[in-house]
């Protein structure tokens, strides 16, 4: 599994769900989608460096749980489309 991760603080990029005002972290089964969905947020102008980053499954779901996050598996017949910026 493949998360993207914050260059500068180490931590797990998550989409803010607007209608449940939660944050969702994304586990990605293949790299190049979790490569792929961060060449579009950076084509948005997504303000941070991300690196993606191999990721135990288990660990990343408690880690989730522990803080109040959601989590959601994207498997490679996905296509996930970031949220648009706000300019």
């Amino acid at each position: 599994m493949f998360v993207l991760t914050d260059n500068k603080s180490g931590g797990v990029y998550a989409v803010r769900d607007d209608e449940a005002i939660e944050r969702v972290v994304q586990l990605f089964i293949d790299k190049d989608d979790a490569e792929r969905y961060y060449m579009l947020l950076k084509a948005d102008e997504y303000p941070r460096d991300l690196t993606v980053s191999e990721v135990d499954e288990d660990t990343v779901k408690e880690n989730c749980r522990q803080y109040g996050y959601r989590f959601t598996v994207i498997d490679p017949d996905e296509f996930v489309i970031p949220p648009l910026q706000e300019k």
